[in-house]
């Protein structure tokens, strides 16, 4: 295997024979046939997949699959398949609690999940959302840890959350190996001992930090969709009849009762799944387990309920009004959950009319017909029933009837015809490669195992999952779709208009707050076991030791392109990070450089997008071009066995892109159809409003702020042809790579395709950016958005500070006061106050002017005191409550301890390496993060802090209902300005 990948890269002119080939059928043909090597090798690479030993047999052509090549891939596809496997031990404790424990000690870091097998499906009429509101009282405390669940964990580098879904509740625990005590003694304590620690307080608390929760997704233009669409599939009774996180009313139902019933009817070992996956082994998982969680008496098993899909005996056709830009087409059908095969068969089916960059709803409706401006396909699976969707915005000046006609015809005809096989061997391409690379990642292998056996009873559901996958042909694929998409469905039209709000949610913006009825409820007695005994003490943590950096190499090519590299040999791929000076602040107001950058992979070599995106798929590649605000890139992402080609594809792009006209006006046309259905947006209009506020005469604001039709219409081929000759350039780049093949491997092909590469003529000399920030007038711009169900709030100032010098005493700072789930800013709002369901505080650092930024969701109702209290907040760290030396502590020991996470992946590496090359760090430099933060002191924390922050120097801009909005904001003494959002950013 080594022997064939090495040929592969090193074969003469860098390619395999035909990598070059400008006929689309013949390089089909050439790379069909070379996936089965891709996949082996990936297969023989990866370190929780087998190699393949037995011989291939030959595949005959059928009239399913009447191409050799096709079918050669999809065989090849299948063997791959057979050979996957995340390795795992398993066993069960005496009270039935299951555990699944998979090793894996790269990196000493460990994930501990916890599945209960509870979701909303399981609650009781008129509690709808209480599953996932128990999910939230589960981090507010156990009898013998009282408090805030995270701080213990975050406090030593560990990352800690929960979800809820229809099925099951799941939390989790991605921590060092040294917190594993600390990890499972809590989250047995949660389990076995909870009900003693529950109180009205923390009822009341995370009910309103759930509803803020609520009103974040309500704020969407389009809930109302989900709404509508649920109650048309399913009877109010239905297990899977309402939304997971619940109505307002319930919500406001909820008592203390109804929690201590929840809680003994579902949270129980013998409803529980536990997965310790990473730096832990079988005997450590045993011992460890059986300590904390073999006195846990088991409970109630839960019953899952009786469901089946249940389409509809008739269409069902409606229309409702959300504040919309453009009319919304949706079609939706009942489909059957994960636990059916057929769930599988429609993902084929979902990725043949949505999947890749070409698919055939997009190339229809929305390239070649213009009715659409997008077109969306999603096949959403719960355990036991699901939801197949189309969804199509419609494009201005297009007449919803005749668009919905059209995506109509469409699906009719999908269903009387059948796709070639090209597009299901494509489908498994994509499918089957981005498998491969989520294996990376040991939580990912964790949360893998765990959903299998939760929602279809096997840890190894994955390997029959992918098994349907390979097996589809155009015809089985058919035949499912047929079965289930060719029946009664829902159809609903949105209209751009009013917000409706269902009745049981009437208040939720904030225009009609009720508060719930307490009733007198006694506390929970401490449970039997705690009673007999002294709390127990929270596990020690030892310090963390400092986590490795693969050893970083340079070189220059023989052009002149510095490289550096670094190992990172999880998976056998190759990522390589191409980076170009020059961006759109050296050219100020124009946008060729932007259209240059996102055509350059559109085209190349007289090769159309078309085949293009097909050569991606079959390759395995991710290949793209993007410009930021400070610099532009090429990215390849690829297997190594088709390294060679994958960097033939980047050498075509920067010597012969075609910037054709056709593909030119429609990026032209897709960015202004994304400008109009952005133009309500909150984030859209904050932006717009507070950047020439803040620092009117930043460099960066016309590319914060809204384009215009005109600016993008003026963009032609002449300017990206101009812009592609000044910037795209050797002199211009740098290269960072990160793989599981060495420096030696790599270069002789990074010579052949990029090395050789050279261009006539000088660089034109670069005008240098010279700004001096200058402070905004403090006052405050409110953006009146009728119907709005929330208010968004965005503050900034001015900070010194560069975008290049270290600042781990800053950094440390702002983690304590507004850059951490754990931050004064965030516990004082969500916690305390239950105003938002999340807020944070950071500093955004740039090359030429850097700012430090509020941004919160909020309680329409709560506008005015939330800026009060941030305002608070940074007067008392700034003067009488500066950081304390225990929140510097906890501070540390969170960057240490989760150090070691931050370089597990090459994302990680590749971002760490792109810092040392952009900022001229040395080459350990990352490997000195620790030592740099375990050197700052108290002193120079808060000092670090006041030479950057002022209290007053403040800009707000609020989005939200200013009938609700403006009587607040008089008490904070600043200027107020009203505008309507059509005033801050106008209709195209």
């Amino acid at each position: 295997m080594t022997a064939t990948l090495r040929t592969d890269v090193d074969a003469p002119n860098g390619r395999h024979q035909g990598i070059r080939s400008r006929n689309p059928q013949r390089f089909w043909s050439d790379h069909l046939m070379r996936l089965r090597h891709v996949l082996m090798c990936c297969a023989f690479f990866l370190p929780l997949m087998a190699a393949p030993a037995m011989a291939k047999p030959m595949v005959t052509p059928t009239a399913e699959n009447p191409n050799t090549d096709t079918a050669l891939a999809s065989a090849d596809i299948r063997r791959f398949i057979d050979q996957v496997n995340i390795p795992y031990d398993s066993f069960t404790l005496p009270n039935g609690l299951r555990v699944l424990v998979h090793h894996d000690s790269n990196t000493p870091m460990v994930l501990v999940s916890v599945s209960y097998d509870v979701g909303s499906k399981h609650e009781p009429a008129g509690r709808s959302g209480f599953a996932h509101l128990f999910e939230h009282l589960m981090f507010n405390g156990s009898e013998n840890v009282p408090g805030d669940y995270l701080k213990p964990l975050t406090d030593v580098g560990g990352r800690v959350n929960g979800s809820t879904n229809s099925d099951r509740t799941n939390y989790y625990e991605y921590i060092p190996t040294q917190a594993l005590d600390r990890a499972l003694f809590m989250e047995s304590d949660r389990m076995g001992h909870l009900l003693g620690a529950l109180d009205q307080k923390t009822l009341d608390e995370q009910r309103g930090v759930v509803q803020n929760e609520k009103r974040n997704g309500s704020a969407s233009p389009t809930s109302i969709v989900d709404t509508m669409t649920r109650a048309a599939l399913y009877p109010p009774s239905h297990p899977y009849g309402h939304s997971v996180i619940g109505s307002m009313k319930d919500l406001d139902a909820a008592d203390l009762d109804d929690v201590r019933s929840f809680f003994r009817a579902h949270y129980a070992p013998n409803n529980a799944l536990l997965v310790l996956a990473g730096d832990v082994d079988l005997p450590t998982a045993r011992r460890l387990v059986t300590k904390y969680f073999g006195a846990i008496p088991a409970g109630p098993r839960n019953i899952r309920p009786d469901v089946v899909p249940a389409p509809l005996k008739r269409t069902i056709s409606e229309t409702v009004t959300a504040p919309v830009t453009s009319p919304i087409i949706v079609r939706e059908w009942s489909v059957p959950g994960v636990q059916d095969r057929d769930s599988f068969v429609l993902d084929a089916v979902m990725e043949v009319l949505n999947g890749g960059e070409d698919d055939l709803l997009t190339r229809h409706l929305v390239r070649d017909q213009k009715l659409f401006q997008t077109v969306s396909v999603d096949n959403s699976s719960n355990a036991q029933v699901g939801q197949f969707t189309i969804t199509g915005t419609v494009r201005p000046g297009i007449d919803p009837a005749v668009a919905a006609a059209a995506l109509d015809r469409e699906i009719a005809a999908f269903l009387a015809g059948r796709p070639d096989a090209d597009a299901v061997a494509r489908f498994m391409a994509r499918y089957t490669y981005g498998f491969a690379r989520s294996l990376e990642n040991v939580t990912s292998r964790g949360s893998t195992l765990a959903d299998g056996m939760m929602t279809q009873g096997s840890p190894d559901a994955y390997k029959g999952n992918l098994r349907i996958y390979a097996a589809q042909t155009p015809a089985s694929l058919m035949a499912v779709a047929r079965k289930w998409l060719d029946r009664p469905r829902y159809e609903l039209t949105v209209m751009p208009g009013p917000r409706v709000t269902p009745k049981e949610d009437e208040g939720i913006d904030g225009s009609a707050v009720t508060v719930p009825a307490v009733p007198a409820i006694a506390p929970e007695p401490p449970s039997q076991l705690a009673a007999r005994r002294k709390p127990r003490p929270l596990p020690s943590v030892a310090a963390p030791s400092d986590p490795g950096f693969p050893a970083i190499e340079r070189t220059r090519l023989s052009n002149g392109i510095p490289v550096l590299y670094a190992r990172g040999s999880a998976v056998p791929f190759t990522k390589i990070s191409m980076s170009f000076e020059g961006t759109q602040l050296d050219v100020p107001g124009d946008y060729s450089i932007r259209f240059m950058y996102a055509l350059l992979d559109k085209g190349f070599a007289g090769q159309g997008e078309e085949s293009i995106n097909r050569r991606k798929e079959l390759l395995g590649l991710n290949l793209g071009a993007s410009i930021g605000l400070d610099q532009g890139s090429v990215v390849l992402d690829a297997p190594d066995v088709s390294l060679g080609d994958g960097l033939g594809m980047v050498r075509d792009m920067l010597i012969s892109p075609d910037f054709s006209a056709a593909a030119l006006e429609r990026l032209k046309r897709e960015s202004i159809d994304r400008l109009a259905r952005a133009r309500l947006s909150p984030s859209t209009l904050t932006t717009e409003a507070i950047s020439p506020l803040v620092d009117a005469g930043s460099p960066y604001n016309w590319l914060l702020m809204y384009d215009t039709a005109a600016d993008i219409g003026a963009v032609n081929q002449a300017g990206l042809r101009a812009s592609f000759t000044r910037w795209i350039r050797p002199e211009y780049a740098s290269i960072v790579v990160v793989s599981d093949k060495s420096l030696a491997e790599l270069l002789p092909v990074l010579e052949r395709t990029i090395g050789d590469w050279k261009v006539s003529g000088k660089t034109e000399p670069r005008a240098p950016v010279v700004h001096h920030p200058r402070p905004g007038v403090p006052g405050i711009v409110l953006i009146d958005l009728p119907g709005a169900v929330q208010a968004d709030i965005v503050g900034r100032q001015t900070v010194p500070i560069g975008d290049s010098e270290p600042a781990p005493a800053l950094i440390l700072a702002s983690k304590v006061l507004g850059n951490s789930f754990g931050s004064r800013i965030n516990m004082n709002l969500r916690e305390d106050k239950h105003w938002t369901y999340g807020s944070y505080a950071s500093f955004d650092r740039r090359r030429y002017g850097s700012q430090y930024s509020f941004e919160g969701s909020v309680q329409q109702d709560k506008a005015g005191p939330v800026i009060a209290e941030v305002i608070r907040e940074l007067k008392e760290v700034l003067d009488e409550r500066p950081i304390t030396a225990d929140e510097l502590a906890a501070a540390k020991a969170a960057a240490l301890g989760g150090a070691a996470s931050r370089f597990a992946t090459r994302d990680g590496i590749v971002g760490a390496l792109d810092d040392v090359r952009r900022n001229g760090r040395s080459d350990t430099y990352p490997a000195e993060a620790n030592a740099r933060y375990r050197a700052v002191t108290l002193e120079e924390t808060n000092a670090a802090l006041r030479a950057q922050l002022s209290a007053d120097r403040w800009v707000w801009a609020i989005v939200g209902n200013a009938a609700i909005i403006r009587p607040q904001l008089d008490a904070l003494k600043l200027p107020v300005r009203v505008m309507k959002a059509e005033d801050a950013l106008p209709p195209l």
